[in-house]
């Protein structure tokens, strides 16, 4: 049964948990607050890796207690994210978090070969949505990684999109790949691409999943939008995965989905040997906590 929101994506991260996770500089009060959560709730086991004293006053300071997390005593933020990708490879964490160290130089850590989680598939980034008044999670790739996908790069950017909906339970997910307007136009190059990402049916029929465009947002999730624009389309209205034109649509989509329409986000970074949980600074402990729920599932 797919996982149709977040109660249920903690659910399921509890019955396949727990699982040790390693959180990257981890001197930071919303990151405590979350480790503390997801090993109070049976989902991961937490491993910190930072500056002992930072994360021991950051724990202070939030009046959490954690005494029952190894803490693994690094200097700076760049070599706890090593050491955290180090964690992963020896196999004494399945997970690898993101805490009070910048991205950049967390995925760099990531893809450092000696780290050993390099597969030979893109990374990318796909964000899992609950929004209100919505019967299901909805999947947004790519907001955060790639920036101007090729062609070639957009198929990986589905096909990790696709596994993740696998992962929750979608058995045959809908991904609808965004365009302006919903057919093809030479003047829009998108379009275009869109058109020939949708005719490799066979590709997406052997990995379980229907895909097609361009289609616009409003045909893809309202199947009253779709029918008034004559659009024929398994997908239309049904969409489960939104597939986004570059990064800059996909950021500034999850940013109004979540400050416009009070939706809330886990945020994965898939295609290396295990999942990276890679948030922003400015996420609550509660974002935090339902993307180490995502990465745990994925990781199972």
């Amino acid at each position: 049964m797919a996982v149709r929101s977040f109660v249920q994506l903690r659910e399921m991260a509890r019955k396949v948990g727990p699982t040790t996770i390693a959180i990257a500089a981890a001197n930071d009060a919303e990151v405590v607050a979350a480790a503390r959560e997801v090993q109070d709730q049976g989902i991961a086991r937490c491993l910190l890796v930072g500056d002992q004293a930072a994360v021991e006053k950051a724990a202070r300071a939030a009046d959490i207690g954690i005494g029952d997390m190894e803490i693994l005593d690094v200097g700076d933020p760049r070599s706890a994210a090593r050491m955290v990708m180090e964690l992963v490879r020896e196999g004494r964490a399945r997970v690898a978090v993101k805490g009070k160290v910048d991205t950049p130089e967390f995925l760099r850590a990531a893809l450092d070969p000696r780290a050993g989680l390099v597969t030979g598939a893109l990374l990318t980034h796909v964000g899992v949505f609950e929004v209100p008044g919505l019967d299901r999670l909805i999947l947004i790739s790519d907001g955060g990684v790639v920036l101007y996908p090729t062609m070639e790069q957009k198929v990986e950017i589905i096909q990790n999109a696709i596994q993740v909906a696998h992962k929750l339970g979608v058995v045959e997910p809908k991904v609808a790949l965004l365009a302006a307007i919903s057919e093809v136009n030479p003047n829009l190059p998108v379009t275009v691409e869109a058109a020939g990402l949708a005719r490799m049916e066979k590709r997406w029929s052997a990995q379980g999943a229907v895909v097609d465009g361009p289609i616009t947002l409003d045909a893809a999730m309202s199947s009253k939008v779709a029918k008034l624009e004559g659009l024929e389309s398994p997908v239309a209205g049904a969409a489960d995965v939104l597939i986004t034109p570059d990064v800059e649509a996909g950021n500034i989509m999850a940013k109004g989905v979540t400050y416009f329409a009070k939706g809330r986000m886990a945020g994965i970074v898939t295609g290396a040997r295990v999942p990276l949980v890679v948030g922003s600074r400015a996420d609550p402990h509660e974002t935090r906590v339902v993307s180490i729920a995502l990465g745990v599932v994925l990781a199972a």
